[in-house]
């Protein structure tokens, strides 16, 4: 029985397991709702505001040094949450403290009138944002029992997609300036966070034993995960598929404004369709994995899939000058995010090689979400450079989802 499996019996107890992953399963969506809005629609328009012809460039050294500075919290506050020994638990005290800094680094982004303003602002941004995302992401493997990985992890594979679509729409319905949307984006999260709190009773850490003892702060140790096959199979394949991701995503406005676009709505309109669109696939696949959760004994397979029509749909949006083939494309893109997405964070918890450092381990993970925001303005920049328009980086998404499906195939199988 694992350590995760004896916490929720004792935790159940006082707070029902169910409350308790609504719970959680309501604050990933609000941290995300937090992220995906900030980068597809306010920090693009921000950036267009300080500089309307440099615009890519700016965004791009945003997200560039962003990512990095994510890369680097993401893991060391894992690590930390890890060793945390408090009355309140292991993970809650970062969970306040990461959700207060968050909403504060809005102010921030808000107030920067500069390009280097800008880019330090997203910096505090994806340093606040990780010191909530790091522990959040530790309380799957800590809390979930390996029975329910599969459902409760294609619910969470609804999170991001849905915080797509509905931030989207958000910034299309909502408020039209950029106080009042960040200040949208504020309210969410911290009620989430709020709600969360309160019922996630963790246990005191203050009595457990010393630090784990396979941990240092030797580079030999971190890279200790990546001895695991499955481990390094997994690492990479979401690397690839994070970096199309983020390809596809991070300028999607500007595909709509440059390379297609829809007579008679604006960007923010047609942005808003086409990430409903894509939500709405997301939603009919991962329902469906989540009542066949018990069921799936190979997630890599599904995996697969997800990964190959992921490639397909992004090919699709490069080469085609069709408003209605967009939407079909981005429909099959949908396919794609639900199949993939809903066995993530499964697979991300099956693959960790020790139970001792999961925060570490799952920041690890986590940094290969982290590295495409690094490198997909950087290929964008390369891109530029060397003639290619907006599609460029489409053909280059659909590489990356291809490269994923490969990957895959060196999956270990292991039943659930």
């Amino acid at each position: 029985m694992e350590e995760g499996e004896v916490s929720n019996r004792s935790q159940t107890r006082r707070t029902p397991l169910a409350v308790v992953l609504a719970a959680y399963l309501v604050l990933f969506l609000a941290a995300f709702i937090g992220l995906a809005p900030l980068f597809q629609i306010v920090a693009p328009l921000h950036a267009a505001a300080l500089d309307a012809g440099g615009k890519t460039q700016i965004l791009s050294r945003a997200m560039v040094w962003g990512a990095i500075t994510a890369a680097v919290a993401n893991i060391a506050m894992g690590a930390i949450s890890d060793r945390t020994r408090s009355r309140f638990g292991r993970r809650r005290p970062w969970i306040v403290l990461g959700a207060l800094l968050t909403v504060l680094s809005y102010v921030g982004i808000w107030r920067s009138s500069t390009s280097g303003e800008f880019v330090w602002a997203l910096v505090g941004f994806q340093i606040a944002f990780n010191v909530l995302m790091a522990p959040l992401s530790a309380v799957f493997a800590d809390r979930v029992p390996i029975s329910l990985r599969s459902t409760v992890s294609a619910m969470l594979g609804l999170s991001y997609p849905l915080a797509v679509a509905l931030g989207s729409s958000l910034m299309a319905l909502g408020p039209q300036y950029e106080p009042g949307r960040l200040a949208l984006l504020a309210g969410i999260l911290l009620g989430a966070a709020a709600f969360f709190l309160i019922v996630f009773d963790e246990p005191s850490s203050e009595r457990q034993g010393n630090a784990p003892s396979a941990y240092s702060g030797r580079t030999g140790d971190l890279l200790a995960p990546f001895r695991s096959r499955n481990f390094a199979t997994v690492w990479t394949a979401r690397l690839m598929i994070a970096t199309g991701y983020a390809l596809v995503s991070i300028y999607l406005l500007y595909f709509v404004t440059d390379a297609v676009g829809w007579p008679g709505r604006s960007p923010e309109r047609s942005h808003a369709v086409l990430t409903g669109v894509a939500f709405a696939s997301v939603v009919i696949i991962a329902i469906t994995m989540a009542l066949f959760g018990p069921r799936i004994t190979q997630r890599q397979t599904i995996a697969f899939i997800g990964a190959v029509a992921l490639s397909i749909g992004a090919l699709a949006l490069a080469i085609t000058p069709s408003w209605t083939v967009v939407i079909l494309a981005f429909a099959l893109y949908g396919v794609g995010q639900g199949a993939y997405g809903s066995v993530e964070m499964g697979l991300m918890a099956d693959a960790l090689p020790t139970q001792d450092n999961r925060g570490r381990d799952m920041g690890l993970n986590n940094l290969a979400v982290a590295l495409p925001q690094a490198l997909a303005p950087i290929a964008a920049l390369i891109l530029e450079r060397v003639g290619f328009d907006i599609r460029g980086l489409y053909i280059a998404a659909a590489a990356c989802f291809a490269a994923a499906a490969v990957v895959m195939t060196l999956f270990r199988s292991a039943r659930t």
